[in-house]
């Protein structure tokens, strides 16, 4: 894994912790965010911040309930979502 994908997981897993408000507990990348307390208020505040502090926009077909399912499917969204951007 490179330093820029631990820096994007970094990011995304702080981001979620924030928003979900998981009280110190360690999120393991492949939790199920929605059984953790996602809804979809709480996704569309998430996927602003990550836009915002990522600096990166997620494409429409993108915004839908597996893409936030855990910090994994995120942070795959997201270098996707960049990779579009470059080609």
């Amino acid at each position: 894994m490179s330093t820029a994908e631990e820096s994007v997981r970094d990011v995304v897993r702080k981001l979620v912790e924030d928003q979900l408000n998981v009280g110190g507990r360690a999120l393991d990348p492949d939790d199920d965010l929605w059984n953790l307390g996602m809804t979809s208020l709480t996704c569309m505040g998430l996927m602003l911040n990550l836009e915002d502090a990522l600096d990166v926009e997620l494409p429409t077909e993108l915004l839908q309930h597996e893409t936030f399912r855990s910090v994994n499917t995120i942070v795959a969204a997201i270098d996707g979502a960049r990779e579009d951007t470059l080609a």
